[in-house]
């Protein structure tokens, strides 16, 4: 592409400054446009189990990972048995201490999922007794999985790690 000269030498500085006027920058003479990975930091957490929002919330919750976090750091914090999870932001970092506020909080509603797949799955297992030989586990397909236990509740048991071991829980 050509550009037409301008004739009017004005004009012309009216546009350069326009177009200057849309680049903002920090004071430092950083722009304000950049990649999030260049200014914030991601964090995911697991809270454990018995610990709410208003928990995590408090400054003194963090002191044992304040060290590692920088304000502006997002902090993705998932309940252990996946119940809720929120994002929050630091806005203060301390020695000790983290000052966060709440971005997004998600409470699940467990009851309308449903019973766990892992039940589902356990009532279609059978337990058995095999007389003399104890009790033994059989899957759907009429497989024994375990046979030779000498009680129902070793049999449980035993379907229960094998369950466990084909499906990863949330609460793990």
């Amino acid at each position: 592409m050509v550009k037409k000269p301008v004739s009017n030498p004005a004009a012309a500085d009216a546009t350069a400054t326009d177009a200057t006027a849309f680049v903002k920058t920090c004071p430092n003479g950083h722009s304000v446009f950049q990649l999030a990975s260049h200014v914030e930091s991601r964090f995911m957490v697991q809270i454990p189990e018995g610990d709410q929002l208003d928990d995590i919330c408090k400054p003194s919750y963090w002191a044992h990972h304040a060290a590692r976090v920088t304000p502006k750091s997002l902090l993705t914090c998932i309940d252990q048995r996946l119940r809720w999870e929120a994002d929050l932001r630091v806005l203060e970092a301390g020695r000790n201490y983290l000052r966060v506020a709440v971005v997004r909080h998600v409470e699940y509603d467990i009851k309308a999922l449903g019973r766990p797949e892992i039940e589902r799955l356990r009532g279609l297992h059978t337990i058995e007794s095999n007389g003399q030989n104890g009790w033994r586990v059989v899957d759907p397909d009429g497989i024994v999985l375990f046979a030779g236990l000498t009680t129902r509740v070793d049999a449980e048991c035993a379907l229960d790690t094998h369950l466990g071991t084909m499906n990863r829980q949330a609460a793990a």
